[in-house]
C-alpha cells in the first residue's frame, strides 16, 4: 500500500512539474504565451538596447505593478503610479543593473534591480516580454 501511495504521489509530482514548465515556468526563451494580468491596467513605452520602442498596455514588472529593488542594503519598492520614467543602466555587480527612476513629482530614485527580471505586456500584435538586461528605457504616460 505503501508503494502504491509513493507511486500516486510521484506521479503527481511530475504531471505538476510537467505542466508548470509548459506554462513558462522553469525560465526557458520561449515567447510568452501568456502575460500576467495586473489588477490595474498601466500603458507604458518600452525602450530596449537597440533603440527599438513599443507602446504596450498590461504592463507589469515580474508580474507586479511596482518596480522593486534594493535602495542602499534594504529592499524598496515603487508603484507605478508615482513613476514618469525608468532609465535602465549597466551596474558594477555582475547580473545587476541601476534603474534610475524619474518619479512624477520630478525627484529620482536608484535602484538595483536584477537583470533576468521580465517586463512583460501587451502589443498591439500580441503578448510581450523583455528582461531587464535588455531594457533601456520606460516611459508611463501621465
Amino acid at each position: 500500500m505503501s508503494r502504491i501511495r509513493s507511486g500516486v504521489a510521484l506521479a503527481a509530482l511530475l504531471t505538476i512539474g510537467g505542466v508548470a514548465l509548459a506554462n513558462g515556468f522553469g525560465g526557458s526563451d520561449a515567447p510568452p504565451s501568456r502575460i500576467p494580468v495586473p489588477a490595474k491596467p498601466y500603458a507604458a513605452t518600452i525602450e530596449d538596447q537597440s533603440g527599438i520602442r513599443i507602446e504596450l498596455t498590461e504592463v507589469t514588472f515580474n508580474g507586479e505593478v511596482f518596480i522593486y529593488g534594493l535602495f542602499g542594503q534594504g529592499q524598496s519598492t515603487v508603484p507605478f503610479d508615482r513613476i514618469a520614467d525608468v532609465r535602465i543602466e549597466p551596474s558594477a555587480e555582475p547580473e545587476k543593473r541601476v534603474a534610475t527612476i524619474r518619479l512624477v513629482d520630478g525627484s529620482t530614485v536608484n535602484l538595483t534591480i536584477e537583470d533576468d527580471i521580465l517586463t512583460y505586456g501587451r502589443a498591439k500584435f500580441g503578448n510581450y516580454s523583455i528582461p531587464v538586461e535588455k531594457l533601456r528605457k520606460i516611459e508611463f504616460p501621465k
